[in-house]
């Protein structure tokens, strides 16, 4: 029920983009994304979100939904984590950006993510609500030909590393011409390569990660208790993904590469109380995209 609920309201909501003042295209994507391992826990996700355009150029919302599913062994290193295994978190984010252009070069941006993220079992309200936000000012060159770069500087409080922090923000991107592209540091760090109209070769380095109210029942039986826990989750993967264009508007999107990074723990009362086995694993993901 819950997961049809998310897919509705995505299906409804689409997200408006800019950046400083870039702007970027108007579409809606569906994803699926496999970070298999050999020990410990494989993790299935779908996503699906959008972007739309404003005319104004200077005002975003949207909203982002994604449904983790948990292939994990049941643990029993400790009391606290005894008979506990997880199998589902969903999140679901919208998001509010205001930018102002200082001037010709430069613009501030500021946003807020309110973001339900739990596995929605028993009163999951106490913990499955998170608040973030964030700033940032951006710095935009134009010259001759098209040639674009820009510098983003600022910083977050958000579940991007997976429990509550803050994160600097700080990307360098340029736009050599209408086949390469690169970007580098937080949030984006890629390189484009647009071969013609239809393919274009993709490498990136990527994050995932959440920060999310789960519901426990440990015991059995009459000694049975029901418990509220935050699960953070952490993916850090580095992968080439490959775009086909394949009818006016709709592409299609396959990545493969490595999860080079993971960790998955478990926190009552902000105090961490398990970490599960997570190991450097395959990663594959598979898309489709259709820009307005």
């Amino acid at each position: 029920m819950v997961r049809a609920v998310v897919t509705i309201i995505c299906l409804f909501l689409v997200i408006a983009g800019i950046w400083g003042q870039e702007k970027f295209p108007e579409m809606i994507q569906l994803e699926y994304s496999i970070n298999k391992s050999n020990e410990g826990v494989n993790v299935y996700q779908t996503r699906i979100g959008g972007s739309k355009v404003f005319a104004t150029g200077n005002f975003r919302i949207g909203v982002v939904a994604d449904a983790y599913k948990f292939d994990m062994d049941y643990t029993y290193t400790s009391a606290a984590v005894e008979d506990m295994h997880f199998t589902e978190v969903y999140t679901l984010r919208p998001e509010v950006f205001v930018s102002y252009l200082l001037d010709d070069a430069w613009s501030f941006t500021a946003y807020v993510q309110p973001e339900i993220a739990s596995d929605f079992h028993g009163n999951w309200t106490g913990e499955g609500f998170n608040m973030g936000y964030g700033g940032y000012f951006t710095r935009l060159w134009k010259q001759p030909g098209e040639a674009v770069s820009s510098l983003v500087i600022g910083g977050e409080y958000s579940t991007a590393f997976g429990k509550l922090r803050f994160v600097p923000v700080l990307n360098y991107k340029r736009k050599i011409n209408t086949h390469w592209e690169y970007a580098l540091g937080y949030p984006y760090t890629y390189l484009s390569w647009n071969i013609n109209p239809k393919h274009t070769i993709r490498p990136v380095l990527d994050l995932d990660a959440f920060y999310a109210g789960v519901n426990a029942v440990t015991g059995y039986f009459a000694d049975a208790e029901s418990l509220l826990y935050k699960l953070s989750y952490l993916n850090f993967n580095g992968r080439i993904n490959y775009e086909y264009f394949f009818n006016r508007g709709w592409n299609l999107l396959a990545g493969l590469g490595y999860s080079i990074h993971n960790e998955l723990d478990l926190y009552r009362d902000d105090t961490k109380v398990h970490t599960y086995d997570m190991a450097s694993s395959l990663y594959i993901s598979l898309g489709i995209k259709y820009k307005f």
